[in-house]
């Protein structure tokens, strides 16, 4: 079964930012290839010493300064003007003013105009005055989420939607072409990409101790032989100053080790190229080396070598899925041990049997164990039938329960503390007014993560929404968050008020991490993934359930999880649903599968197994790309099962009509222990932590259900250290018996795709 990005999304309107730098221009052949138009080219330069005489759109090479700016590349910015020329695009440009003030990570939403961020702001403005059509802004942020949410700040306060297409491209498995290419290098693969569509960026500054002045002025784009060989030379001197893991992100420039300019490129976007009369080479403090130029001038190209041969399709893209997420899918295409209702029309055992509930509003329930404040199934339906009232009479309850907080050690509190957030809507429809609202609770530039469903009638009927959170009443300052509103080919973009992940510490070196619900988006075009050609609906949810689980994933590992501590898949209710809890549940099991070690030989590395040789990947590619850093097989410890706790959960509907959504808890950890008594799963993490997951068998009637719940609650729930107690049911449960978080749903699947009649996740710790 292959897969495709879906079709593009209506096209955008685009401002390019250029530094003159390779990832700059390179990432605007992304932006065409993905089917968008750049209307302006956006530059910011430094200030001219002579104000009165300097024209920033033309080329002054008596004024040629390197700002030293945590921001912007300002090497060799009087060859600016003469991209316009160039790319036929209209270039705007204008002196960066300010310094950089806000040095922090991320970028605060409190402005400070003293901050050279800042001076975006009124170049963007005055470009959209010029081209209304203007609707995003592309940038060439490779790895640094500092410029990354500079510039996503602004993009957001100026309305328009960010694209960093490069971002975490080192990490993201390897164009086709690249893989058939065998004299590729893996380290260099960005490079390589540039070069198979004729880039041309020459080295202009150098400032690491692995490269000297005769690196200036190489082409790291190169084609030709010469091109490959500087970038093994490249690789090889970095090898020296940075570790396996920094080492891609080196080769790049990342660190600020080299800096380039780019002179030319395929003739769909170059209509000139860039030629430079003569260049000087100087020395500068630190091993700091640089290129002056002088002369440099725009020439036209012919017709001959615009029509290069070179277009937009050219231009490669990632593998939509990770290897080890590749192989996943293909192997488990067939049906076999999946339920029988694969070849009906409709599902004998679809959810909607059991009587839509008559629920009584309860009070929140409060959860207080250390530095975590649980607040649970919040409602408000005495606002009004409308769920914008509903919502706004939730925001003013949540904020008088923070501001109520009496707690010893963790002083005042507020929505900034909200880590993780749980939205139950009564429809879909009603997400808007909803989030309308909920964007004014959070102001800081890390909101909660979040999962947002839709129950239909398992709410009370006069319920449009309810709301559960979770604050963490630790040191603010100890709080790391994941925020990416960039669209790229990395994971899906998180336009909302909600992060893609929080951390919080442990009273040790632990931290748990909670994960926004992640549904199969291709994140390039933030469009459903689909199967290529013709497929079954089952191919589809398949391609679908392992995608949005490698959003999951990605996620984890960039916030260095070492373990799941459990995870729930939320279903959309439709036909097939025990099929696809089961198909959930294999797909969690093969990513847990303990590694095979038995033919393992440490001296002999990585292994080709059939299925590499079918796609041709090679061991250098192997190393990065095949093998998970999550999870973290050597913290397992005393362990009867190395698959953590699951759930299916079916709900009416999920964000963007998806049919999957999976939520995780992951950790940072140095020891994880895993149990299985009877129909509990419990994960230990740092023998303090514990993450347990209850399984309520199916066919249990509604009193029965209450006796196994109240005898739950006496052996679980009254313990000062439980923080938190979610409860998946579609039974009526009283408000007085279940002390935690209600998730109404139609139905619950457990291990195996087992059906039960609720499940239970309970955290707390040890």
């Amino acid at each position: 079964m292959s897969t495709s990005a879906p079709p593009p999304a209506p096209g955008l309107n685009v401002i390019a930012l250029i530094s003159g730098g390779k990832d700059s221009l390179y990432s605007i052949l992304h932006c065409i290839r993905n089917g968008h138009k750049v209307v302006a080219l956006a530059n910011l330069y430094p200030e001219p010493k002579n104000k009165s005489t300097t024209n920033p759109n033309t080329q002054n090479e008596e004024d040629e300064e390197d700002l030293d700016s945590f921001m912007y590349q300002t090497i060799g910015h009087s060859v600016i003007p003469l991209y316009e020329q160039a790319l036929h695009i209209p270039l705007y440009r204008q002196p960066i003013t300010g310094g950089a003030v806000d040095t922090a990570r991320i970028y605060g939403n409190a402005t400070n105009d003293a901050d050279e961020t800042e001076s975006l702001v009124p170049l963007l403005s005055r470009i959209k005055q010029a081209h209304p059509e203007a609707n995003a802004v592309s940038a060439g942020a490779i790895l640094s989420t500092y410029q990354r949410t500079r510039i996503e700040n602004v993009a957001n306060r100026l309305d328009l939607v960010p694209l960093a297409w490069l971002w975490m491209y080192p990490s993201l498995p390897a164009p086709g072409a690249r893989i058939a290419d065998t004299l590729a290098i893996a380290q260099a693969g960005l490079l390589e990409d540039m070069a198979a569509v004729r880039c041309d960026a020459r080295i202009i500054k150098v400032a690491s101790g692995g490269l000297d002045e005769g690196f200036l002025w190489e082409n790291v784009s190169g084609v030709e032989s010469g091109g490959r060989m500087m970038r093994r030379c490249l690789v090889k001197a970095m090898s020296r100053f940075a570790d396996r893991e920094d080492i891609r992100g080196a080769v790049l420039g990342e660190g600020g080790e080299f800096e380039t300019l780019a002179l030319d490129g395929p003739g769909f976007l170059w209509k000139g190229r860039i030629e430079v009369g003569g260049r000087e080479k100087r020395g500068g403090e630190g091993g700091v080396a640089f290129v002056r130029l002088r002369g440099a001038r725009c020439v036209e190209k012919s017709v001959r070598e615009v029509e290069d041969g070179v277009t937009p399709a050219d231009v490669r893209r990632p593998g939509l899925l990770d290897a080890a997420f590749e192989g996943v899918l293909g192997a488990g295409g067939n049906l076999e041990g999946l339920p029988d209702d694969l070849n009906s029309s409709s599902n004998s055992l679809m959810s909607g049997t059991i009587p839509s509930p008559e629920w009584s509003v309860c009070e929140p329930v409060h959860r207080l164990s250390g530095s975590t404040w649980t607040i649970s199934n919040i409602v408000a339906p005495e606002a009004g039938p409308g769920t914008g009232a509903q919502m706004k009479d939730i925001a003013n309850k949540v904020h008088q329960m923070l501001a109520s907080l009496k707690h010893p050690e963790a002083g005042t509190r507020s929505t900034d503390d909200i880590v993780f957030a749980t939205v139950l809507l009564d429809s879909m429809a009603d997400f808007g007014p909803m989030n309308e609202i909920y964007v004014s609770l959070f102001k800081k530039p890390n909101p909660p993560a979040r999962v947002t469903v839709a129950c239909g009638d398992r709410l009370p009927s006069n319920v449009r929404v309810m709301a559960s959170f979770v604050v963490d009443l630790g040191a603010r300052e100890q709080r790391q968050g994941l925020h990416v509103q960039s669209r790229s080919y990395w994971a899906p973009a998180n336009i909302g008020p909600y992060s893609q992940a929080m951390s919080i510490p442990l009273p040790n070196a632990s931290r748990l991490v909670y994960i926004a619900g992640q549904i199969p988006l291709d994140p390039a075009s933030m469009n459903m993934a689909q199967v290529e050609g013709p497929g079954s609906w089952f191919d589809n949810y398949r391609l679908r359930a392992v995608l949005a689980l490698q959003h999951l994933w990605r996620i984890g590992e960039s916030m260095q999880v070492d373990w799941w501590l459990g995870a729930v898949a939320f279903l959309a209710r439709g036909e097939h649903a025990d099929t696809k809890a089961r198909e959930a549940w294999r797909l969690w099991e093969r990513m847990h599968a303990l590694p095979d070690n038995e033919d393992e030989d440490d001296d002999e590395g990585p292994q080709l197994d059939a299925w590499d040789i079918k796609y041709g990947r090679r061991t250098e590619e192997l190393t990065a790309a095949l093998v998970p850093t999550l999870p973290k097989f050597t913290a397992l410890v005393e362990s009867h099962t190395c698959i953590p706790p699951f759930l299916a959960v079916q709900v009416d509907e999920l964000p963007r009509g998806s049919e999957i959504e999976w939520q995780g808890l992951g950790g940072r950890c140095e020891q994880v222990k895993l149990d299985v008594k009877g129909g509990i799963f419990s994960t230990t993490m740092d023998c303090q932590y514990k993450y347990t997951s209850i399984e309520i068998d199916a066919g249990s009637s509604t009193d029965t259900l209450k006796q196994i719940l109240k005898s739950v609650n006496e052996a679980h729930c009254r313990h000062s250290s439980l923080s938190q107690a979610v409860l998946y049911t579609a039974h009526v449960v009283p408000e007085t018996l279940w002390p935690g978080q209600v998730v109404p749903c139609r139905s619950v699947w457990g291990r195996e795709g087992r059906r039960l009649s609720a499940g239970v996740v309970l955290q707390q710790l040890s």
